[in-house]
């Protein structure tokens, strides 16, 4: 018999960020961190140390040709149990910025299309991101003159998470939970969004020394990315973090997977202005060095080059310092 894990993930949206893309992204990186935060009983099971396997087009076949118009991200991963049997761990995520009241019916929908296609096992959880105390789903019912059926799912609530219990975890979900909270207590003030964002950034990413590099890198993007805030905001945290970037975690300059993330495309193109405006200044250094050494005066190269008199006398007073005797 197999195990299959449904997952479906509701939130809203700010400009610009795909979530779903988000959440597949962190959950293939850290599949089995994300099995032991959202899944204990199942992670028990698991014997992640026979691999795991991403099989996504099955799942396409079974689901999404099913689900027009939709804005989801599915998973399907084969796994193996510590009993010897191979198992199917599927994970579905809707993003649904609302309370929906066909939410249940859906997820019992799912349940019986994999049910009918793979003849698994099924263990199901709904993670509810949104912070509305009305989102509370109920089980599917369902009855007709003695026909009944009654289905439950798990559920998993941002709501109901104790934010200091998450900042004390160690498991880089809690992290990205944390983040998922922050993002609708800050769904209307982007300042109060730079101040979080920036802490989670720097005290639980970048100068947290028990974190892993593959779990600094992947929550990192995720953040930046879900904590979307304008490019102004952008370039003063990459100003405010730039320190910590080169001290504490200068490995994430070299990860090709997150240079492009928002705070760290600003660092490089900072570092690009910088040095491009130091290379042109050591042109204008060693243009007036030349000039100075043909015999003009010190008034008329800094005029020339447009550098101030004081940096002119400057290189004037190193290259005859610099001069060999005679």
């Amino acid at each position: 018999m197999g195990e299959v894990l449904v997952l479906e993930k509701r939130v809203s949206y700010s400009p610009g960020t795909d979530y779903d893309a988000l959440w597949k992204k962190i959950i293939s990186e850290l599949f089995e961190e994300f099995i032991l935060f959202f899944a204990p009983d199942l992670y028990e099971a698991i014997d992640f140390g026979k691999g795991i396997v991403f099989l996504e087009q099955e799942l396409h076949k079974v689901i999404i040709k099913h689900k027009k118009g939709k804005k989801i991200a599915d998973k399907i991963v084969k796994v193996s149990l510590k009993n010897g049997e191979e198992k199917y761990v599927f994970i579905h995520i809707e993003i649904q910025g609302k309370k929906d009241p066909d939410f249940s019916k859906r997820m019992f929908t799912y349940f019986y299309r994999l049910f009918d296609r793979f003849q698994e096992n099924i263990y199901s959880i709904a993670i509810l991101t949104d912070l509305s105390k009305s989102n509370n789903p109920q089980p599917f019912q369902y009855s007709f003159y003695g026909t009944e059926l009654t289905y439950r799912f798990n559920t998993y609530k941002f709501n109901e998470e104790d934010i200091p219990s998450l900042k004390k975890s160690t498991n880089p979900f809690a992290i990205a939970v944390l983040a998922g909270i922050y993002l609708h207590q800050t769904e209307k003030n982007y300042h109060k969004r730079y101040e979080v964002k920036k802490k989670l950034l720097k005290d639980f990413i970048l100068t947290n020394p028990n974190l892993k590099s593959i779990y600094a890198e992947a929550l990192f993007y995720f953040i930046d990315y879900l904590l979307y805030l304008p490019h102004e905001l952008t370039k003063q945290l990459t100003k405010d973090l730039s320190i910590n970037i080169e001290k504490e975690a200068k490995h994430m300059l070299y990860s090709e997977k997150i240079k492009e993330a928002p705070t760290l495309a600003e660092y490089f193109k900072t570092v690009r202005e910088e040095g491009f405006e130091k290379g042109k200044m050591e042109e204008k250094r060693n243009l007036a060095a030349e000039l100075l050494r043909e015999g003009f005066s010190v008034e008329k190269v800094a005029k020339m080059v447009k550098l101030s008199l004081d940096e002119v006398k400057e290189i004037e007073a190193s290259i005859h310092f610099n001069r060999p005797e005679s």
